[in-house]
Formats: structure tokens, C-alpha cells, sequence
């Protein structure tokens, strides 16, 4: 390796470092002002630390190749739960912890103020000892309570993150983390688990001759009825744009398909109300339906529910195809 590669591999690991840095300090600063760490929040508050800080490298660094702070948020915010989860943990032992140690002493203290009953300075230096204690158990119990208070407000922005804004479902990385938890549940207690992906066919067209405000109005409208079509125990997702995922737990590929014809069929039949005098806005959907094997990974699951949903696109749109093992199975219009 050159001297000029190896000066290149550690700048590039101290300029990592910084953003990392920078990074930890700007969500710091956004849980201390209550604010969401959305893209454009996390960019602003991203560059007033850097600037504040006189990170000269990200500043240069950003001149020549322009960094968007908003693509480093999703992998850092990925490791606040662990992190959280860990931080709390602690937390809270130490705090027992403390608590039993501070009652420990202050009960050895009045057992060896009894003691020395004769000797005033003594006692007078025990007695300091005891309120010092008390303060210090005030401060414990003080800081505790702040620590539960921020550990709240994060818990309640960690959910806020995992939710669209536009139809309050769950998002594609709500998806992503539950996945894994409920292929683990499904393998652990060996039952089934489907997935289902949605699709609306043709929905440019509708944003094109409506306009986004509509089109908008009919995801929402299409969140409804997801929502009264599946079950309470069913997750419901948007997995991004136009295309939605349903986990159903419990369920076999083959009853995925008879839930996922009978969203099909409720979709289609929706009249959409459009402000025009004259129009009657219908849409259709394309549905592919997979069911969760013993190799199957997050990513291999879900890439085979797009293979299905793409075999409806190409097959004539407005159907639901299922890849349920080695065959695949159609339900046409």
C-alpha cells in the first residue's frame, strides 16, 4: 500500500469519525429541543453543529462532494433502540444499585451514631454524613425520574419514526424490523406466516389528469380499506409510493390469497368521489401473495412477494398472484 493511500484511508476514517460525531451530537441537541429528527430538521441542526464545532474536514468535504446528512440519520437512528434499550437497562440497575448503597450507609451511620453517644464531634460529623446522604438520595431519585422522562419522549419519537405521515400506517422500516421479529415467532412456534403486497395499477394516470391532491385522497381512502378488509392482528404497511405490504400472521399462502382477492375486489369496487362535476374516479389493484420458508430472510421474502405482485402487473393487472412454495397460483378479474 502507498504512503498516498494510506494518508487517503486515514483521512477518510477521521472524517467518518467527525460525522459520527456530529451526528450523535445533533440528535442530542433534537431530543433536548423536542423536536422530530425529519430530514430537513436533522439537516439544519446537522450543519449548526458542524459549523458551531468547526468541523473543517465535513465543511471542505461538503464543498467538493456534498454530503446530505438526512442518508446517514436512517443508519444512525437504526441503532437508538439497541442503544436505548441497553442505556435504560443500565440505568435502572444503577440506580437500585445506589439506592440500596445509600440505604445501606445510612442505616450503618444511625446503628454507629448510637454508639458514640458521648462523643459530640463525632455524632456532629455522622449527622453531616446522614444529610449528605439524604441530598445524594434526592438527586438519584431527581435523576431517575428525568432519565424515565427523556427515555419516554424517545420511545414516543422512535414510534413517530416508524410511521407514514400521509396515511398513519406503519412504514417500510417498521416493516423491516418487524419482519424479523415475526418470522422468529413463526419459526419458533412453527406457524404459518404470508405476506401480501399491493400495488394500485395505472395510478400515475390518476395523479396526472387529478393531481396530487387526489391522488393523495385515494391512498388515504385505500388505507381504510385495508384497515376494515384485514384482520386486528394483521400488520399494514406502505411500503412506499403507491405499493402497500399486509404480514398476516397465522396464515398460509393459500388463505393469503383469499384475503388478499377479497382486498382486490373491495378496491375495485370503491367509487372515489372527485370535486368535477362529471367524474367517477375507480381504481384497480395488483396483489402478489408469498408465504415465509425455513431459508427465507427478510429480503428473500420480500422479494418474492414483489415477484408475485410483478407477475400480476404483467399478467393483465387488477389480479392476485401467489407464489406459494414451488407453484404459483392466479385469480384473474
Amino acid at each position: 500500500m502507498t504512503d498516498h493511500t494510506q494518508q487517503t484511508k486515514k483521512g477518510e476514517y477521521h472524517l467518518s469519525e467527525q460525522i459520527t460525531e456530529v451526528a450523535r451530537n445533533t440528535l442530542k441537541n433534537l431530543v433536548q429541543k423536542k423536536l422530530l429528527p425529519l430530514p430537513d430538521i436533522y439537516s439544519t441542526e446537522f450543519w449548526h453543529v458542524v459549523h458551531e464545532n468547526g468541523y473543517d474536514e465535513i465543511i471542505f468535504k461538503k464543498i467538493k462532494h456534498p454530503i446530505i446528512p438526512s442518508q446517514m440519520l436512517k443508519g444512525f437512528l437504526e441503532q437508538t433502540d439497541q442503544i436505548l434499550d441497553g442505556v435504560k437497562d443500565t440505568v435502572g440497575s444503577f440506580t437500585s444499585d445506589a439506592k440500596e448503597h445509600v440505604i445501606a450507609i445510612t442505616a450503618g451511620l444511625k446503628s454507629l451514631e448510637q454508639k458514640v453517644q458521648h462523643d459530640q464531634e463525632l455524632k456532629g460529623e455522622i449527622k453531616q454524613l446522614l444529610e449528605y446522604n439524604e441530598t445524594l438520595s434526592l438527586h438519584i431519585a431527581q435523576a431517575e425520574k428525568e432519565f424515565m422522562e427523556q427515555a419516554g419522549f424517545i420511545k414516543s419519537l422512535q414510534k413517530k419514526l416508524r410511521v407514514d405521515h400521509l396515511t398513519g400506517l406503519n412504514n417500510r422500516r417498521a416493516l423491516e424490523i418487524d419482519l424479523i421479529g415475526e418470522m422468529a415467532k413463526a419459526r419458533r412456534y412453527q406457524f404459518s406466516l404470508s405476506i401480501i403486497m399491493i400495488d394500485l395499477d395505472r395510478f400515475k394516470e390518476v395523479n396526472d389528469s387529478f393531481g396530487y391532491r387526489i391522488g393523495n385522497n385515494v391512498l388515504q381512502k385505500l388505507t381504510d380499506i385495508l384497515r376494515n378488509t384485514a384482520r386486528e392482528v394483521d400488520g399494514i404497511y406502505r411500503y412506499g409510493g403507491k405499493n402497500f405490504v399486509i404480514l398476516t400472521p397465522h396464515t398460509n399462502c393459500r388463505d393469503g390469497i383469499t384475503l388478499a382477492e377479497r382486498l382486490r375486489k373491495r378496491v375495485a369496487r370503491h367509487v372515489f368521489t372527485v370535486k368535477r362535476k362529471g367524474h367517477r374516479l375507480t381504481v384497480k389493484a395488483s396483489l402478489g401473495v408469498t408465504e415465509l420458508n425455513l431459508e427465507d430472510t427478510v429480503d428473500s421474502l420480500l422479494i418474492r412477494a414483489g415477484r408475485a405482485l410483478h407477475k400480476a402487473k404483467t399478467s393483465g393487472k387488477n389480479r392476485v398472484v401467489g407464489l406459494c412454495g414451488e407453484n404459483s397460483q392466479s385469480n384473474n378479474t
